[in-house]
């Protein structure tokens, strides 16, 4: 072949576009079974989530993300900065079963708000749990709900909360008009395989204060808690 003829194109950009798609698709899959492996959960109980009905998908993410919360405040404990700055001694065991148990998801004094003081989860974090939280409450608190579409929910939602979407998404601004279904799904599900990897990464490297993150609960701003 000639030096100066081009070279003969590798595919069409729409075959191009189903490329880089499916390397999305595995890159979301990857994060999801590491995931399913820290919470010791059955292969595919994740990896799959944006072929799940809707509803399911959305319990499933609510379901799999508390534990993950509840692992992050007892890392946060156990491998803080300890009281006054001082390594602690003792894992703070009790404290975490408690939270575990006691604690709801979202609020003030909540589980969310708690990772948050422990340096274990940022604000991006805690506005997507808090966003989906919002969803699966659709879903669980009327029951015609369970055979709709997550993104008309989400179109819904956004009536009472405008942010909502970006909360979902991560700080990304979606347009949902004309979106399929199917890839708004496959946006939430990018958006807890992000969730999980944060986590994991916060969990092999804590940062949380004992100190801080216990009797922080009362000194937030109001703004800032879901």
């Amino acid at each position: 072949m000639d030096k100066d003829t081009p070279a003969a194109p590798t595919g069409t950009e729409e075959e191009d576009q189903a490329a880089k798609f499916r390397m999305f698709i595995a890159e979301i899959q990857q994060k999801l079974e590491a995931g399913e492996k820290r919470l010791q959960i059955p292969n595919g109980t994740l990896s799959d989530l944006h072929r799940e009905p809707d509803y399911i998908m959305v319990i499933k993410i609510i379901a799999a993300l508390e534990p993950t919360v509840n692992d992050l405040i007892a890392g946060g404990l156990s491998k803080g900065g300890g009281l006054g700055g001082v390594p602690n001694k003792i894992t703070f065991a009790p404290v975490a079963d408690f939270a575990a148990d006691r604690l709801q998801l979202s609020g003030r004094a909540g589980k969310l708000e708690l990772a948050y003081r422990l340096g274990m989860l940022d604000n991006e974090d805690i506005a997507f749990a808090g966003a989906v939280s919002a969803i699966r409450n659709r879903y669980a608190h009327n029951i015609t709900n369970a055979s709709r579409q997550f993104i008309d929910l989400v179109r819904e939602a956004t009536k009472n909360d405008a942010n909502l979407a970006k909360k979902l998404f991560y700080g990304i601004d979606v347009n949902f008009d004309g979106m399929p279904n199917g890839f708004a799904k496959v946006l939430l599900a990018s958006s807890f395989s992000r969730f999980l990897e944060s986590a994991e990464m916060r969990l092999q490297v804590p940062k949380g204060e004992f100190l801080g993150g216990l009797l922080g609960l009362a000194g937030r701003d109001e703004d800032q808690a879901i």
